[in-house]
């Protein structure tokens, strides 16, 4: 197993990620020819070796004719936070050229590149799509591009993909992501670093700002974490097989101005014998006194809406001896914004708790079984060779209202059933 680990401790820009993962190894020459599959003219891209700080690693250019690209970006139409601004591209403009979300992925899904990669691809623009169309108060199909349409933003983003699928890596994690500080200029005025769409997006990953006086991570940057990345701040352990450094445009004198992302084999730690898998999480808690059941139980259904895993309650007695539910929700990290947005709106909390933990939990898959009494769910897991079965327990309740037999008893004839044949 391959673990691509990204340390972020300066930011990240999508040039700076191409010229990193080839540092890496990712073949250059493959990495043009794919890209050439999106049939768009008018650019070039090179890599050289450059250093930063006495530190050597890769830089990437991407030169896109007069005419072939727009670089003002806030995103959509009147765009702001541009790449060439925070120092870290290597992107050589011409005229403005903007695109729809639509026109993007068009251009994606017309070209020869394989279906991972235009999968990948159009995840980490629909990112940025749904972020810009935030923060601009229109429909994603509304949004119009422009650094971030453009020739060489297209390249930085599809380019990530093609590395990604070149590298086959199987999981992906990354540091805290560095986002910058200061102003940045750009066709809105001058806005506050982060820029709002990346501002939006490091919601779906851990960050900090202030680490230097610019942007230092691009919304392009910012959807390649948040879209790639499985797991964040943990621990990676294994054989190291390989560094490579992005190296960006900017000088910068609070930090080297460099990505760096590292190749594990992970395969001892990531997936030891006994088939237990470790992802890390936040469980989010509040003590409630106020509310009846009634109203906790909805409160409980809107945080599985938001994407908790698991939601439960426990009988707690909180100062002046009330009896109170404390409810707690386990989330990946991720879902953190949101599940912790539906404890402020469906309780009467005025504050959560939360911890991050990491979950260990065995092999196990859910399908479809035809029996005796129709269809019904089925859970299996395996820990060690053994194999333990068990039929959804509502089914069981469904078959049991229409027939008449006991729960207990159908759940019983069903895995016998499964156990001979």
């Amino acid at each position: 197993m391959k673990t691509l680990y990204y340390d972020c401790f300066a930011g990240i820009s999508g040039d700076m990620n191409l010229a990193a993962l080839v540092d890496l190894g990712a073949d250059a020459d493959r990495l043009e020819r794919g890209l050439r599959k999106l049939n768009l003219d008018g650019w070039k891209l090179s890599f050289e070796k450059a250093s930063k700080n006495g530190i050597w690693g890769t830089k990437a250019n991407v030169e896109v004719a007069s005419g072939h690209c727009g670089h003002a970006s806030c995103g959509v139409g009147g765009g702001g936070h541009s790449h060439g601004e925070h120092g870290n591209s290597g992107h050589l403009h011409g005229a403005h050229e903007h695109r729809s979300y639509a026109d993007i992925k068009r251009i994606i899904l017309e070209s020869r590149l394989s279906d991972k990669v235009k999968s990948s691809a159009i995840g980490i623009f629909d990112i940025i799509a749904r972020a810009e169309a935030q923060v601009h108060g229109k429909n994603v199909d509304e949004v119009h591009f422009h650094e971030v349409g453009a020739v060489d933003s297209i390249i930085d983003v599809v380019g990530a993909a093609i590395c990604a699928e070149m590298l086959d890596v199987d999981k992906v994690v990354s540091s805290c992501v560095e986002l910058g500080g200061g102003t940045v200029r750009c066709a809105h005025g001058v806005l506050p670093v982060p820029a709002p769409a990346t501002a939006i997006i490091s919601k779906a990953f851990p960050s900090k700002i202030g680490g230097v006086c610019h942007e230092a991570t691009t919304p392009t940057g910012a959807a390649i974490i948040a879209s790639l990345a499985d797991d964040f701040n943990v621990p990676v352990s294994g054989r190291c097989l390989g560094t490579g450094i992005g190296i960006g445009h900017r000088e910068c004198s609070e930090l080297p101005n460099i990505l760096r992302v590292m190749l594990y084999d992970t395969s001892d730690a990531a997936n030891p014998p006994s088939g237990i898998d470790s992802v890390q999480m936040f469980e989010i808690c509040a003590n409630l006194d106020d509310m009846t059941p009634e109203h906790i139980s909805a409160l409980c259904a809107r945080l599985f809406e938001a994407g908790a895993l698991d939601v439960w309650q426990e009988s707690v007695a909180m100062k002046k001896n009330r009896l109170a539910a404390k409810v707690c929700a386990l989330c990946k990290t991720d879902k953190l914004a949101d599940v912790r947005a539906a404890f402020f709106a469906h309780s009467t909390t005025l504050g959560v708790r939360q911890y991050q933990l990491s979950r260990a939990s065995i092999s196990r898959e859910s399908f479809k079984k035809t029996t005796e009494f129709g269809e019904v769910s089925i859970k299996k897991s395996s820990f060690n060779g053994v194999e333990r079965v068990k039929v959804e327990f509502d089914d069981c309740v469904k078959i049991s209202e229409r027939t008449g037999e006991s729960v207990g008893l159908i759940a019983k004839k069903i895995e016998n059933s499964l156990d001979n044949g």
